[in-house]
């Protein structure tokens, strides 16, 4: 782990030095869709900037009124020191659709749309913010013995990163052979997947996440298990409907 990167009298933190480099390299992906699939260009930014506000936002908000409730409100101020980390992903994609939602409905363009569009670059910049958990210690894993284990531990950031990494180069299979054969539908695969891949790496960590809720078959399931498989539900739903809409 290596969470500061000494520079003379200056402390870096590596989360956030990695989180500028995937944000570098997610614009850069979408300048080149934008121009491959003849996108608004105005637009697609407007939304990138709308993602990447209420993401930062909404895994903040979700890590303190949730996960840390307690420390925050004998420290409020705190809440504020981003910087010192603590975001989670769900809080961050909730508010991020909602507010995507909402503009779409304001431009009067088409959300699923957008959503397909949008969808490589939120997988690719989540694989790449994967790493910086990696780095920064946090995400970390239970006690193994395995031989790629990290300090004794799974490297459940990486299985996260690589995971994503892999659902990245999926979803834009998926996009060259046009899989996907209804709006949305690449951006539900992308759900689908992702939530399939939280769900079981979820079960090798071991850092704090909050209140465990005990299901039959299942076992003891943490609220992202729990929202992972509220998404796949969805998701499958979605498939069921546009699937029986479709002609014969």
């Amino acid at each position: 782990m290596i969470p500061v990167i000494q520079l003379a009298n200056t402390q870096i933190p590596t989360f956030f030095l990695v989180i500028s480099i995937s944000l570098s390299c997610v614009l850069i992906l979408l300048s080149y869709r934008v121009d491959q699939y003849a996108k608004d260009r105005k637009i697609a930014f407007d939304i990138a900037l709308l993602i990447m506000a209420s993401s930062f936002i909404g895994g903040r908000l979700m890590h303190v009124f949730y996960e840390e409730w307690d420390y925050y409100l004998n420290n409020p101020k705190l809440i504020f020191y981003f910087w010192e980390g603590g975001f989670a992903f769900f809080g961050g994609l909730v508010l991020s659709l909602i507010v995507g939602l909402i503009y779409t409905r304001y431009r009067k363009i088409n959300f699923l749309e957008w959503a397909d569009f949008f969808t490589p670059v939120a997988s690719l910049g989540h694989a790449l913010g994967r790493l910086g958990c990696f780095l920064s210690g946090c995400c970390f894993g239970s006690q193994c013995s395995l031989p790629w284990a990290y300090d004794g531990k799974h490297p459940t950031a990486l299985y996260l990163a690589v995971g994503e990494f892999i659902i990245f180069l999926l979803l834009l299979l998926i996009e060259k052979k046009q899989l996907s054969k209804f709006s949305g539908g690449l951006f539900v695969k992308w759900l689908l997947l992702h939530s399939l891949l939280r769900f079981n790496v979820e079960y090798f960590r071991d850092d704090f996440r909050g209140l465990f809720i005990k299901f039959p078959v299942l076992g003891s399931l943490s609220i992202s298990q729990i929202i992972s498989l509220v998404i796949i539900i969805c998701c499958l739903g979605f498939y069921f409907m546009n699937t029986k809409r479709r002609p014969t």
